[in-house]
């Protein structure tokens, strides 16, 4: 089994700094994508006027999220598979591309299924998530790093909902009021009066474009063969920060004339050079018999055991797996229903406690992007302070299990702060039922950092490292599959629970779920397929 020995300043010597920023900028998409439309998903709901009543928003709000899951989980494995034969750069900028278009097509919805057609190609187009965990385990190779690094891609997605959070709520031109169910106004006649939802995803749209040519110009190809194609892209990166008076490595494509010594590893896992370790994710590549053959071997390897990879994966990788789904599908149902369960009006004549609940907080779409974002960060903030002495004084399963302790309390008391609000309790000032919500919120954010963090570190290292790849695309598309299935089951659940007067019993349900994901955590080890 291992352990987690290393000192911060062991994790933080000779970290891989430059390409860890550059692939954090195209990791930030997808969150600032998928949780842009998280404010004003109710109010696009109901401005489409496709719900019989409140209620029944839920279950739409959960088709829709349900639809970029589905896709995703159709398509991860394949471009996973095209990550291995044009490069994981390819496949990520053209992942991030298909997001920036299916943004615009989505805030150019002029009804619901427009908008669940836009959320569809999203996740079509997009199978970045596998294919990122993969790259930042080939850039961070040294098990000091990958604590950092894994960490870095869940402090990520917690920051990118902090923009995608107040994006989406302070850019949509909505003017609904807090307790009424009017339509948005199209008085004007303004392209973004005529689309109301379009600036904000216009803005993520340009945001992601942006993302793509600074991974165009400054991101290494990670692949073992591909790396060693010509990059135009990183050349005219190289003639930029060379410009600037950086030092650039040479790259691969360029050394042709250097040999190693037959029997030379072609990376010593070890280097002491951080500056080498930080510049370059691979080798120089020579043309002696020795890389030939290797080469050679390499590509027959993945050719011959793609068969055993498909069915042959270890049981620690399986529980892993399974944890992952758990973990995401509660996850899921927080981040699309909590938004959903904020902006409902608050019905003070159908509120008693403790069971009797009705409606929701009341919150407007600027005042839920106001809530993501700033407890997002607050998470971010937690997430970058504590995770290395975490890593430090507990192994990585014991870590992931601290995680998901918190979620079971968070869920059970979520729906029960509508009693604290001043309308139905005039005694509790007008403060407590925000501060509790933030508080709340803070908490699952530092919480869900934590433990998806940690549960990447454990699959990363439990995964042969030819199988690396493959194991992370089924990872992610079990993630997927749960992500689909998530919102479609739980969005009828609320819809049921709340037409009844009893919206807390589903939050109830779930927090008896993340007991039940908890559980089976105890039977997960942290273990290391490059030590057996």
């Amino acid at each position: 089994m291992t352990t987690n020995k290393f000192t911060i300043q062991e994790q933080l010597s000779g970290f891989p700094v430059f390409q860890m920023v550059i692939i954090g900028f195209l990791r930030l998409s997808e969150p600032i994508a998928f949780t842009s439309m998280f404010p004003y998903i109710y109010f696009m709901i109901k401005h489409f006027d496709i719900a019989e009543d409140d209620a029944q928003i839920s279950t739409y709000s959960g088709y829709l999220a349900a639809s970029f899951s589905f896709s995703q989980f159709l398509s991860t494995v394949h471009w996973a598979k095209a990550s291995n034969k044009y490069g994981r750069k390819t496949i990520l900028l053209c992942g991030c591309a298909g997001t920036a278009f299916s943004m615009i097509i989505f805030g150019l919805s002029k009804n619901f299924y427009m908008a669940l057609f836009a959320r569809s190609l999203m996740g079509l187009l997009n199978g970045n998530v596998s294919i990122m965990r993969t790259t930042v385990g080939e850039i961070a190779h040294e098990n000091r790093h990958q604590g950092l690094a894994f960490s870095n891609l869940s402090l990520l997605w917690s920051f990118g909902k902090c923009i995608g959070g107040w994006l989406g709520g302070v850019l949509t031109s909505t003017k609904v009021s807090k307790s009424s169910t009017t339509k948005l106004s199209r008085a004007d006649e303004g392209l973004f009066s005529r689309y109301p939802f379009l600036l904000s995803n216009v803005v993520v749209a340009v945001l992601i474009l942006i993302f793509i040519v600074i991974g165009w110009l400054f991101l290494e190809e990670t692949h073992e063969e591909k790396k060693y194609s010509r990059d135009i892209g990183l050349e005219v990166g190289d003639a930029l920060r060379r410009s600037l008076g950086f030092q650039v490595p040479e790259r691969p494509w360029k050394s042709r004339g250097q040999y190693f010594e037959v029997g030379q590893p072609l990376l010593d896992e070890e280097m002491e050079d951080n500056s080498v370790i930080e510049m370059h994710n691979y080798p120089h590549k020579g043309k002696s018999s020795r890389v030939d053959i290797s080469d050679a071997d390499a590509s027959q390897s993945e050719t011959d055991t793609e068969a055993e990879h498909e069915s042959i994966i270890p049981l620690a990788v399986r529980k892993c797996i399974i944890s992952n789904f758990m973990c995401s599908f509660q996850n899921l149902i927080y981040v699309e229903f909590y938004p959903v369960l904020l902006a409902k009006a608050l019905r003070v004549e159908d509120l008693k406690f403790p069971f009797h609940i009705k409606g929701g907080y009341g919150f407007s779409a600027a005042e839920i992007g106001k809530l993501l974002s700033i407890t997002g960060l607050i998470g971010v903030v937690l997430v970058s302070l504590l995770f290395p002495v975490i890593t430090k004084y507990c192994r990585t399963d014991l870590g992931f299990r601290i995680g998901l302790s918190i979620n079971p309390i968070i869920y059970f008391f979520l729906p029960l702060y509508v009693f604290t609000s001043h309308k139905y309790n005039e005694a509790m000032p007008k403060y407590v039922t925000g501060l509790l919500l933030y508080l709340n919120s803070s908490v699952v954010s530092f919480a869900n950092g934590i433990t998806f963090a940690q549960n990447l570190i454990l699959i990363h290292r439990a995964s042969p490292k030819k199988q690396r790849a493959l194991i992370n695309s089924y990872a992610m598309t079990v993630t997927a599959l749960a992500r689909c299935a998530a919102p479609i089951i739980w969005g009828w659940i609320i819809s049921k629970f709340d037409a009844q007067g009893y919206g807390g019993m589903s939050w109830w349900v779930l927090s008896v779920w993340s007991i039940m994901t908890f559980s089976h955590s105890l039977f997960i080890h942290e273990t290391d397929a490059e030590e057996t």
